[in-house]
């Protein structure tokens, strides 16, 4: 059996814990969880590495449970509560999407010509980050994370993704590619550098107002969130 380290079943959990508050809690409630928590840390002792391990796995458990309640009274997304655990030791696992490209992607992703920017990201594959609710100004846009980076390894405030801007012109194309880095802290990007020519961006025949789309991919232009799209009028 694999050996299981459990400092690392407590550590971050633990931290998650303390990061949302523990006095949303009633004191009724912490003893009740301070009981459960000593019974499993050695109430009996455990003479099998697999009851140990059984146990650990139990705590762990009602310790993110635990931290999960603590972030809902608070108003603090799980997605959140992940990223900010992610940025103290710089380490995640990514959770493959359990939902279809078509229905989290607001178009078509084969549709998106990767015309400008420098980088070609139309083979990414959908993975873990999620986007929501994109807005957009004449020259900026705004966005919510409903998953963050933390899946490809990058911490809360690291800008090692591509954020993807796409418009729609006049003959139905959709053009667009690369503008910018992004990390999971922005929730807002300039458009600058669309409007100013960066890596060949152009809007020539593209109509004002038009469609526009977002897309997040890694650096590597493997992997890529869904596409979340709004009307862009300058």
């Amino acid at each position: 059996m694999k050996k299981t380290n459990s400092k690392w079943f407590l550590t971050v959990p633990v931290a998650v814990l303390f990061a949302c508050g523990c006095s949303s809690l009633s004191p009724e409630a912490m003893d009740e969880i301070a009981s459960q928590l000593r019974n499993l840390m050695g109430g009996e002792r455990l003479e099998s590495l697999e009851d140990r391990v059984a146990a650990l796995a139990d705590q762990q458990q009602l310790i993110y449970g635990y931290a999960a309640s603590l972030a809902a009274a608070q108003g603090i997304t799980p997605t959140a509560a992940r990223d900010w655990a992610a940025a103290q030791d710089g380490t995640a696992e990514e959770v493959e999407p359990d939902e279809p490209a078509e229905d989290v992607d607001a178009i078509d992703f084969g549709k998106l010509q990767w015309s400008f920017g420098g980088v070609k990201g139309g083979k990414a594959e959908l993975s873990s980050p999620r986007l929501s609710e994109l807005k957009a100004s004449a020259t900026s846009i705004s966005y919510t994370w409903d998953v963050g980076l933390a899946g490809w390894g990058l911490a809360h405030s690291e800008a090692g993704a591509l954020c993807c801007w796409f418009v729609e012109k006049e003959n139905g194309e959709i053009v667009g590619g690369k503008f910018d880095w992004v990390s999971t802290s922005r929730r807002t990007r300039s458009l600058e550098n669309v409007l100013d020519g960066y890596k060949g961006w152009s809007l020539d025949g593209v109509p004002n107002p038009t469609k526009c789309f977002l897309v997040v991919i890694s650096s590597d232009g493997r992997k890529r969130s869904n596409v979340i799209g709004a009307e862009w009028k300058r």
